[in-house]
């Protein structure tokens, strides 16, 4: 497994994922997180969650990796890890290992795979939760507006009748209960400590909604590989 630290790519100590389930830190796994804004601010605030962000893009991660990696006086923090990873290529230390797995304002295949739904995203991501813990998406996506979200055709949006009708039938077979939809006020949304959710809602409406429930059976992982 790639990690970041600091400015640097390295591989996952032998022994990382074992010694994280020893310290019984409850673990908060961000899927797709861009520059992770979202798991540097949280794990600031919450110093007794382990927070663990995931994109592919190493060069996205940096910033926020590079302030976790700073001394505590500067800004550092030692409750988070910056996994370099697809979500289609998870790294096995990282399976079943989250009591909270996130996914805010996805984007990219990402957000197709939540929105179409493709049973391989969610699977992948339902694979990363225990078989007790809880998944929260954070969605916003309006095919008028956002024609570069992801490549391929457009998709409805996902409003109240889209979320009831289709994805949580798809997001049960995939083991991801669904116990709440609603949809978010714009400042729910913006205190979302996410940098990308910022620009989407920068200077035009747009709906959001939070998707959120549990897993309700162990992950299958059988169609994933590690890196």
């Amino acid at each position: 497994m790639r990690l970041l630290q600091g400015t640097k790519v390295v591989e996952a100590p032998a022994g990382w994922r074992e010694a994280l389930v020893a310290s019984r830190r409850s673990v908060v796994v961000d899927v797709g997180a861009g520059d992770a804004r979202f798991v540097y601010e949280s794990a600031r605030r919450d110093a007794e969650r382990f927070y663990i962000a995931i994109d592919p893009n190493a060069t996205a991660l940096g910033e926020y990796a590079f302030r976790a990696a700073r001394k505590p006086a500067r800004g550092g923090i030692a409750n988070a890890a910056f996994v370099v990873a697809a979500v289609e290529q998870l790294p096995p230390e990282l399976l079943a290992l989250a009591g909270l797995v996130r996914v805010n304002f996805p984007w990219g295949s990402l957000l197709r795979g939540l929105l179409e739904p493709q049973p391989a995203t969610l699977s992948a991501v339902a694979s990363l939760a225990l078989p007790d813990g809880a998944f929260e998406f954070v969605l916003s996506y309006d095919p008028t507006q956002d024609t570069g979200a992801f490549a391929g055709e457009r998709l409805p949006a996902p409003d109240e009748p889209y979320i009831d009708q289709r994805l949580i039938p798809a997001y049960a077979t995939a083991g991801l209960d669904v116990e709440e939809q609603r949809r978010l006020s714009r400042e729910e949304a913006l205190a979302i400590p996410s940098s990308w959710g910022r620009r989407l809602l920068h200077g035009r409406r747009r709906d959001v909604f939070l998707v959120r429930g549990s897993v309700s059976r162990p992950p299958r992982s059988a169609n994933l590989t590690g890196s």
